[in-house]
């Protein structure tokens, strides 16, 4: 009992840390957190069934002990048993007997374990590089969203709430622009899009490590075929797929001989690893078309930034103010990163923040591009020609 309480207490500790700001896009939420979560879970019960009840029963003699009949029970589990059904004879090659073994119950927590581990790995290294490139953008996230939280019930005019955002977030995030120039940081919307691809990359390989866990015998398309069987009647007994009886081979030496046994075993796991295994099948390929297609929209949107464009576009035309700044340059003053900066709040926190942060920001822009602290040998035409006027 105290093994699955701590199994619930871990995960309940990582399903806190994961599901906090910032949330990422579709694809990064469903590979770095739905999915973590769901093995990491996943993981830790069936991993404490090894440990508390019975995984595996086998049918022993009459004759043998408790000791016995225990050390049938865990060499069947850990050596691993095979599957003939249960209307044809045993034959006496050991090899026509065996040739459909089940060796998987063993190590599905402990794969499911690595997998969520896998699955989490190309967010860590996105907020490594990140790290690296010299902007915290989770950081700047989390503080927009708690800026945001703090005063949105506050019963404020549009012009109060600009006025609110032009104080401290937008400043905020302009000194991370300014720092991370500073340091010359001009990769960021490149890591991200190099993260995607990594994480559409893994999703197909643990796809891969699933179906070939089950190296099912008959079917190549795994999980529809199974989820046919089940819907047509033909359950374990005839296709052999997550047997719930088995068989298992072992010797019992005597001082002059050794005689082999057979004892038939009972998985009860496999009634639960059933229908465990098809939903995470057909999870596993959305998780990795979705990333799929995630990766493929953010490769086109590294060579063309007109998608963040717009939506900035359309955040300032509800702008009360006019600003002495247009939007062509209030792009080139934000940079490639800077516009990867934006759609990333607008992506976390929703429009409507965004939206305040972006007018707020294109507001005081001009106070930040005169400042010599923001002058450097890589300033371009349009920032230049705001400096000049």
């Amino acid at each position: 009992m105290a093994s699955q309480v701590g199994a619930i207490n871990s995960v309940n500790a990582l399903i806190s840390r994961v599901f906090v700001q910032p949330k990422g896009d579709l694809a990064d939420r469903l590979n770095s957190r739905i999915t973590v979560v769901i093995l990491a879970v996943s993981s830790g019960l069936l991993l404490s069934s090894h440990f508390i009840g019975d995984p595996i029963t086998c049918w022993t003699p009459a004759q043998f002990t408790k000791q016995w009949v225990d050390f049938v029970n865990q060499y069947c589990f850990v050596h691993g048993t095979y599957f003939v059904p249960l209307d044809e004879q045993l034959s006496f090659d050991e090899g026509e007997r065996k040739k459909v073994t089940i060796q998987y119950y063993q190590w599905v927590p402990y794969v499911f374990a690595l997998q969520a581990f896998l699955f989490y790995i190309p967010r860590f290294v996105w907020k490594s590089l990140i790290a690296y490139s010299g902007y915290d953008l989770a950081a700047a996230v989390r503080y927009v969203d708690r800026f945001w939280n703090a005063i949105r019930d506050k019963d404020d005019t549009f012009k109060s709430r600009l006025a609110v955002f032009e104080g401290r977030p937008s400043v905020y995030i302009w000194d991370g622009i300014r720092l991370a120039r500073k340091k010359r940081s001009r990769n960021m919307a490149l890591f991200y899009t190099l993260s995607t691809v990594w994480q559409a990359i893994n999703a197909w390989i643990q796809f891969y490590i699933l179906t070939q866990l089950l190296d099912s015998p008959l079917y190549s398309a795994w999980g529809p075929s199974i989820l046919g069987d089940l819907i047509q009647g033909n359950d374990w007994q005839t296709t052999g797929h997550f047997p719930r009886v088995v068989h298992c081979d072992f010797n019992r030496r005597r001082p002059a001989s050794v005689q082999m046994d057979t004892v038939l075993c009972v998985l009860t796991l496999n009634i639960y690893y059933e229908k465990l295994f098809i939903f995470l099948w057909f999870w596993l390929a959305f998780v990795a078309v979705v990333s799929t297609i995630n990766s493929a929209r953010w490769v086109y949107y590294l060579c063309n930034t007109s998608k963040a464009q717009k939506m900035i576009r359309n955040y300032l035309a509800t702008s009360p103010i006019k600003s002495p700044i247009s939007d062509d340059q209030f792009f080139d003053a934000l940079g490639p990163d800077g516009l990867f900066i934006m759609d990333q709040m607008a992506l976390n926190l929703g429009d409507i923040p965004a939206s305040y942060l972006t007018i707020s920001m294109r507001n005081i822009c001009q106070d930040f591009i005169e400042s010599d602290e923001y002058i450097d040998d890589e300033r371009t035409p349009f920032v230049k020609s705001i400096k000049h006027t």
